[in-house]
Parts: C-alpha cells; structure tokens; sequence
C-alpha cells in the first residue's frame, strides 16, 4: 500500500509539473479597475495580443460600458490555443471612442504554473485579471 501511494504522488507530481508543453485556453478576463480619461459613455474591451506581431490578436473581450461599476468578467472571444510559456503577448485595453487607453506586456517569468490559471496584469492605468485553463 505504502509504494501504491508513493507511486501516485510521483506521477503526479510529474504531469502536474509539465505544463510548458501543454496548450493554454483563455476563457475570461475580469477588468478590475482603470483610468477613464474621457467622461462620455463609452465601451471598454479587451485585447490579447502576440508581442512579436502586435496586428496579430490572440483573444478579444465582449465589451462593457463605462458608466457600470467594476470589476467585471467578460468572456474572450478566441478560438486560438497557445503555448503560453513560449510566446510573450501584450494585455491592451481599449474604448470604441477614445481608441488605446492601456497596455501591458505579460512577464511570464512572474508567474507559477497553477490550475485554474489567473494572472494579474496591471499598470497606472489598468488592472485586468486573465482566467483560463490548460489544455
């Protein structure tokens, strides 16, 4: 019985630390607070992009209006699975009036491996919160 339960732990302790290899599926991203520098109503979303090629959008946020309070969890509209340890991607926030309002490079080194994943990316003028899992 004793080597059973040694033999589980070890092989957990093997998968559950191999995750550079596995896929990363964005599913939500929670706008925790920002800096609204325009007054009028807007709507606010955001956008996940690849570090290498800025045009290349990795996911996008449904959008949600300026005047409602946060924070708020919006899903990501992103079909796209990724090697998230592999490729460095950009947090950016923006408003359909005022255009680019912030954004963020995400260190990966900053954060563990743990399930669900959530990582924090935030500056002066952001704070957004990116939820997922690992395929």
């Amino acid at each position: 019985m004793k080597y059973i339960t040694l033999l589980a732990i070890i092989i957990v302790s093997i998968t559950a630390c191999q995750k550079d290899n596995q896929n990363f599926k964005l599913k939500t991203v929670t706008i925790n607070a920002y800096t609204n520098k325009n007054s009028g109503l807007q709507h606010v979303y955001v956008r996940i992009v690849d570090a290498a090629d800025q045009q290349r959008v990795i996911g996008k946020s449904a959008s949600y209006p300026s005047n409602l309070p946060l924070p708020v969890t919006l899903g990501i509209t992103s079909s796209l699975k990724q090697a998230l340890y592999k490729q460095t991607c950009i947090v950016q926030l923006w408003a359909d009036s005022t255009g680019l309002i912030s954004s963020q490079k995400m260190n990966m080194d900053s954060y563990k491996i743990i399930f669900p994943l959530e990582m924090d990316v935030k500056n002066k003028d952001m704070d957004v919160t990116l939820s997922g899992n690992w395929d």
